[in-house]
């Protein structure tokens, strides 16, 4: 395995400018994840570090070795396509051996390597089927042993499970997880479910547009987003983004908040000198919906549990979870309750707010206020 350096990669078709200096790195055996709205440029950057693009500038290195200009066969990658892209003339057996035949590898290493992938993505049963026998889970397994038995560098992974059904989707997640962990292998993978990318990632990167947004652990993205986009993008339900108004009371900072039929609250905010550089004026106001919920099923373990009365319009069963839906700020905000938790529809009901976990904005730049 090997590390991978991405330096002011741009890469532009014709006059349209797809990917906007990208800088990025990779350790030896991470999982890195490309995170981002259709047309934000994760496809393109996948295919320039397979090869399959070439890059308008800027540098890609595989371990210690520029393989800028490099045909795709010569940088030691192997890559999963969301497609699973299967010779359909072969069996399962044929389809996992071909690159090796290709490569002249003698016919006993050759089993060996089928008999390892085949027991590790337990598809022994599967060898001699041909793809059209097989399901979509079986098929992207079979596209997965391909690429394993080559030993490369770098996996690259272009949304291999957007074609799975929900249930599918998530026993396959959770056989590249227990893959990566197993064999320790660096993995480069696109994919538009943010879910997905803070269930596998070492490491997020969240583009937009062709710029990169933001690169960070899973719990840094999902927890310190450095501006409304990432916040938004990552989480599902989404952060709660609510405008606000800072004030000063008694020498303490504080928003101040719109809620139903001319009510409002307050709540405390950090003194900071970035934020006291927004007195009086708005603020974006971010909470994911868990770090808003009712009394007795707020965290315990926080110092900053802040209460308030808040209208609720809609309830919303989901199994372990109840979600309200609060008007704050203008907007229809959502709260996280207990499943067992009382709530009572067209009335005011406590919500405890974890300021801990509160995040602010500022409203023009977008950007996250420290």
């Amino acid at each position: 395995m090997a590390s991978l350096t991405i330096d002011k990669l741009t890469k532009s078709f014709g006059s349209v400018e797809v990917l906007k200096g990208i800088d990025l790195e990779i350790e030896d055996g991470g999982f890195l994840v490309l995170v981002g709205p259709s047309g934000c440029g994760k496809s393109t950057l996948l295919n320039c570090i397979a090869g399959l693009e070439k890059t308008t500038s800027g540098e890609i290195r595989i371990g210690d070795r520029n393989v800028e200009g490099l045909h795709p066969s010569k940088r030691d990658i192997a890559m999963v396509f969301q497609s699973y892209a299967l010779y359909p003339n072969m069996t399962v057996r044929g389809n996992i051996s071909f690159g090796m035949e290709i490569r002249g590898i003698d016919k006993d290493e050759q089993q060996k390597a089928i008999d390892e992938v085949a027991d590790m993505l337990q598809i022994n049963e599967l060898l001699d089927r041909k793809p059209s026998q097989l399901s979509g889970g079986q098929r992207q397994r079979v596209a997965m042993g391909r690429a394993l038995v080559r030993h490369p560098q770098v996996f690259l992974f272009d949304e291999p499970l957007s074609n799975l059904d929900a249930k599918l989707r998530v026993d396959m997640r959770t056989e590249i997880k227990r893959l990566h962990s197993r064999m320790g292998t660096t993995i480069v993978y696109v994919t538009h479910d943010q879910i997905e990318a803070l269930t596998l990632a070492t490491k997020i990167a969240v583009l937009q547009d062709g710029y990169l947004q933001q690169a960070g652990s899973p719990d840094e993205i999902y927890n310190n987003p450095v501006n409304i986009f990432v916040a938004d993008f990552m989480g599902s339900p989404s952060m709660n983004l609510i405008d606000s108004t800072l004030v000063e009371r008694d020498g303490q900072l504080e928003i101040q908040i719109a809620g139903h039929g001319g009510s409002s609250i307050s709540l405390p905010a950090p003194d900071t000198p970035d934020m006291r550089a927004h007195l009086n004026g708005p603020v974006v106001f971010g909470i994911r919906p868990e770090a808003m919920t009712d009394p007795d099923g707020a965290d315990r373990t926080s110092p900053h549990i802040e209460t308030r009365d808040c209208f609720i319009e809609v309830s919303q069963p989901a199994g372990s979870d109840t979600f309200a839906l609060t008007p704050l700020g203008g907007k229809e905000c959502i709260a996280r309750f207990r499943a067992d938790a009382k709530i009572e529809l067209g009335a005011f009901t406590p919500i405890s707010f974890n300021m801990t976990k509160a995040v602010f904005f500022d409203p023009q730049t977008t950007n996250r206020i420290r």
